[in-house]
């Protein structure tokens, strides 16, 4: 073999590298995209199971029981006292058992609550939620003072969820939203 067919190998070889490595690099991309898409859907169930979850309790602990209603929002629980209501209803640490479907009775309890889940292709994924007020007329606007109404907050990470832009190691998480409405049939 001379020394053109010898460059036309090489040449021929160096073609066929750089396409692998294209094909590669394509390939990843697309198995990177599926898993965080994989992700996304898997965060999404698992947040709006706990919305499910919270917006089936009573809306208010002085409201838990059906003896007991709310006349004015001035009896309902004071935004600074959300949280679980007594030792009963303590959960320490990261929730991994799901504690809060037996232990938890109202919306409120769930203020600050954090559960993790396990999936096994995805790992571990974190809950966070938390609860307050909102303004009747207005419900993007947080109320300072007691209402009717209050928004649940659920935020979700897992690690194969998209990354940010310039962070490559920290994940967006996803976040839910829904409003809990106490409702006056008396």
């Amino acid at each position: 073999m001379n020394s053109g067919q010898s460059m036309l190998v090489l040449g021929a070889f160096t073609m066929l590298s750089i396409l692998s490595l294209n094909v590669n690099r394509m390939m990843f991309s697309s198995l990177v995209l599926g898993l965080e898409m994989e992700a996304m859907i898997n965060v999404i169930s698992y947040g709006q199971s706990m919305l499910d979850e919270v917006l089936a309790k009573s809306f208010d602990e002085n409201s838990a029981d059906e003896t007991e209603r709310l006349y004015d929002p001035s009896q309902a629980t004071p935004e600074a006292a959300f949280g679980p209501d007594g030792a009963g209803e303590t959960i320490n640490g990261i929730d991994s058992l799901e504690q809060s479907r037996s232990k938890f009775d109202d919306v409120d309890d769930y203020h600050l609550y954090r559960r993790k889940v396990w999936d096994p292709r995805l790992g571990w994924s974190f809950i966070v939620d938390s609860v307050y007020y909102v303004e009747e007329e207005n419900p993007d606007v947080r109320s300072a003072t007691r209402t009717f109404y209050k928004v649940v907050t659920v935020t979700v990470w897992n690690a194969s969820l998209p990354k940010r832009e310039h962070v490559p190691d920290e994940t967006i998480p996803v976040v839910l939203r829904d409003i809990a409405v106490y409702r006056r049939y008396f």
